[in-house]
């Protein structure tokens, strides 16, 4: 799926829960990496209302590691 990152990153800063493919796209990392971020308590979550099973994502948690990814960047 497709995800347009503006936008992603607009509802990001606005404190917006994401679903963890929207976070792995923000974080260009592969769903399963989300996962495993998710599940080791990296990134915190919790169930979305009304959804069953369906896990939200930390704002804060995803714009932490958001903005670590972007200085490793500018350091290369």
């Amino acid at each position: 799926m497709a995800y347009d990152l503006a936008e992603l990153e607009r509802r990001l800063n606005a404190g917006e829960w994401l679903l963890p493919g929207e976070a792995a796209a923000l974080l260009d990392v592969s769903r399963s990496t989300m996962v495993r971020l998710l599940n080791a308590g990296t990134i915190g979550h919790r169930k979305k209302p009304g959804a069953g099973q369906y896990r939200i994502c930390n704002p804060s948690d995803v714009k932490r590691l958001l903005d670590d990814a972007r200085r490793e960047h500018r350091a290369d």
